[in-house]
């Protein structure tokens, strides 16, 4: 068993540091075969109480075995939205692979921007434009293109 230092220096019990799924996994053990040997015994008694008119425990005995419905948002009598058809499905389907083939035309645009060379300034060198003219130029040709919606086709020039 670990000890633990500090309550055995001034004289106390030692304590277990062990979690208490192991310090007690003997007696939960125990505990589990006694019920597991018990549910045929108290599922009889639940069969025959329903048997006998009990509702709670039929109640009980149908839940369990065929699991609870799933609740509306609203009551029948007062919903008034309209029915999701097949139609209203595929509708769906269509937006949905449009919104993926769209996520990944942007990755693949994105993954194409950045293997293209870097595009030419004129009056590059000394006394041409800053790194901050540059990243003005380029920014603003990025939202030229995402403005007109276009995507690169072509291979680039190099």
């Amino acid at each position: 068993m670990p000890t633990n230092r500090r309550t055995a220096d001034i004289g106390q019990p030692e304590r277990d540091d062990r979690p208490r799924a192991l310090r007690y996994a003997d007696r939960i053990n125990a505990m589990e075969e006694m019920i597991l040997d018990g549910i045929p015994e108290i599922i009889s008694k639940l069969m025959s109480m329903a048997k006998e008119g009990n509702v709670p425990a039929a109640r009980y005995l149908i839940d369990r075995m065929a699991g609870r419905p799933s609740r509306l948002p609203a009551a029948p009598s007062m919903d008034r939205a309209l029915p999701y058809t097949s139609k209203d499905w595929t509708s769906d389907q269509i937006i949905r692979k449009e919104q993926r083939e769209s996520a990944t035309n942007a990755h693949m645009r994105a993954l194409y921007n950045a293997l293209e060379p870097a595009p030419s300034f004129p009056g590059i060198g000394v006394g041409g434009p800053s790194m901050e003219v540059i990243r003005h130029e380029l920014a603003r040709r990025a939202l030229a293109e995402t403005d007109s919606g276009r995507t690169r086709r072509t291979a680039p020039k190099g």
